[in-house]
């Protein structure tokens, strides 16, 4: 074999050998080193701010005054239903007047004489940067203290971050009457630093059909249960009397979680809820200029440790998955290069043998 082909050879089974090489290893240490990086990172991730739930009745945030009410789902018997008799009602634009009440509920006869009051849930957010967020947060309580005497409340207060020298992260929700969100709103954000733009969102729900679909679901379950005291009075056996007094238990029951919700709702459209989100703004805080060489030394050592950590994960896998496919791969290669270079070395033969015999001839 010529030296120029065996040269040729060597560096085609190199190269293939090479690029065999990193298929295997980043199908085998890709997903190892990606989950390594990002146990790293996730070791370095800030604390999370305190989330907030924006939807209407309920959140993350506790609310003292929400009050839970399960769902109801029950058939009701068409002579329960005639009690009462069928529901309508209609919108009413005193809610755009600020004006929130209580829905009422009308048979077919009163329709004309007595119209429904919308029942409207509004609730809002507000994220704004402030100069310094525990003065802010004073005179948002303030405010709210104005409206005591209405119901309005504090519902929590949330403080993380910051130092002695600056202000920290600060998320409040409150509830104030519902007839003064807007003006609520617009002294919220004139908090706001200088030259910066809250971020705010407001959003309502009429809770109208709701209510006056629980209300008469309500008197319906009321008409059957005087039903059943009157037929736990007529029972002539113990078995009859029993029986109407289990029925009786589950109309209570019924009832009282019905009303419970409508307490919810009433409650929710009367007492509007605010998350309000202070964060310090960066121009109005002082200078950091305390140097923490300890801080630094610790997070250099975390950093070696994660660093010593990739690597020896990285050793025990390539020795473990990579090696043992590099030695048969390697074994299969050699073999092929050791069989061409053999066909090479069997043709020479052939061509000598050949060229003897015709000097011969």
């Amino acid at each position: 074999m010529s030296r120029k082909l065996k040269i040729g050879l060597i560096i085609g089974g190199s190269v293939v050998g090479l690029i065999v090489v990193a298929i295997i290893t980043m199908a085998v240490l890709g997903p190892k080193i990606g989950s390594v990086s990002r146990e790293s990172m996730t070791s370095y991730a800030p604390v999370p701010q305190a989330a907030f739930d924006y939807g209407v009745g309920g959140g993350a945030v506790n609310d003292m005054m929400d009050m839970p009410a399960a769902e109801v789902e029950y058939e009701m018997a068409e002579e329960e239903m005639a009690a009462v008799g069928e529901v309508y009602y209609e919108g009413d634009a005193t809610a755009a007047n600020g004006t929130y009440g209580t829905s009422d509920v009308v048979t077919e006869s009163a329709v004309d004489d007595q119209q429904i009051e919308r029942l409207i849930i509004r609730n809002g957010y507000i994220a704004m940067a402030v100069d310094d967020t525990r003065e802010v947060k004073t005179s948002i309580e303030e405010i709210v203290s104005q409206y005591a005497a209405q119901g309005g409340f504090v519902v929590s207060s949330n403080e993380y971050g910051g130092s002695p020298n600056s202000s920290p992260y600060i998320n409040l929700t409150i509830r104030i009457p519902a007839t003064e969100f807007d003006a609520v709103m617009d002294q919220l954000e004139g908090m706001a630093a200088s030259g910066t733009n809250p971020s705010i969102n407001e959003y309502s729900e009429d809770v109208t059909e709701e209510y006056v679909d629980i209300q008469a679901r309500t008197q319906s379950l009321e008409a059957a249960r005087d039903r059943l005291l009157g037929l736990m009075e007529d029972a002539a056996t113990t078995e009859d009397l029993l029986l109407a007094e289990q029925q009786l238990t589950m109309r209570e029951a019924e009832i009282e979680s019905l009303k419970g919700r409508m307490r919810y709702l009433s409650e929710s459209a009367r007492l509007s809820r605010i998350d309000i989100e202070l964060q310090p703004y960066i121009l109005s805080q002082p200078v950091d200029t305390r140097w923490r060489p300890m801080e630094t030394v610790r997070e250099a050592l975390d950093s070696l440790v994660d660093g010593l950590r990739w690597f020896a994960d990285f050793l025990i896998v390539f020795l473990i998955a990579v090696v043992p496919m590099l030695a048969l791969f390697g074994a299969i290669i050699y073999g092929i290069v050791r069989f061409i270079m053999w066909l090479v070395r069997l043709g020479k033969k052939r061509r000598a043998k050949r060229e003897a015999m015709e000097n011969e001839s």
